[in-house]
């Protein structure tokens, strides 16, 4: 493979690196505007009832912080492609600020290599 042919390679791949990082933050902000959407119907709910509604919501804001999450993975790896020409796996995975996403994911990838 030519040197040339692998930067085309390594171009191509972390400009779709970082749409999909692109799209995953839009996501992610839709995301804030349902969970905020979301609480104002909250006032409507009967107070007896509000408790459970609220850990109901509280499964929108999981999903933002899950979707941010892989944002930041995705972008992460965009940027060490596009500065060294390889992912930086590690690198990538200590953006991630939850735990269990970044757990599961290095033990996939773990897998994936063995």
């Amino acid at each position: 493979m030519t040197m040339t042919l692998e930067v085309q390679k390594t171009t191509g791949i972390v400009g779709l690196l970082e749409a999909l990082s692109a799209e995953m933050s839009i996501a992610a902000v839709s995301c804030g505007h349902l969970d905020s959407a979301l609480g104002q119907l909250l006032e409507a709910v009967p107070l007896e009832s509000r408790l459970k509604v609220m850990q109901e919501l509280h499964m929108v804001d999981m999903l933002a912080q899950h979707i941010t999450a892989i944002t930041d993975f995705t972008a992460g790896l965009a940027s060490s492609m596009a500065a060294e020409g390889a992912p930086d796996v590690d690198g990538a995975l200590s953006r991630i600020t939850l735990g269990d996403v970044a757990a599961r994911l290095r033990d996939t990838l773990d897998a994936k290599a063995a």
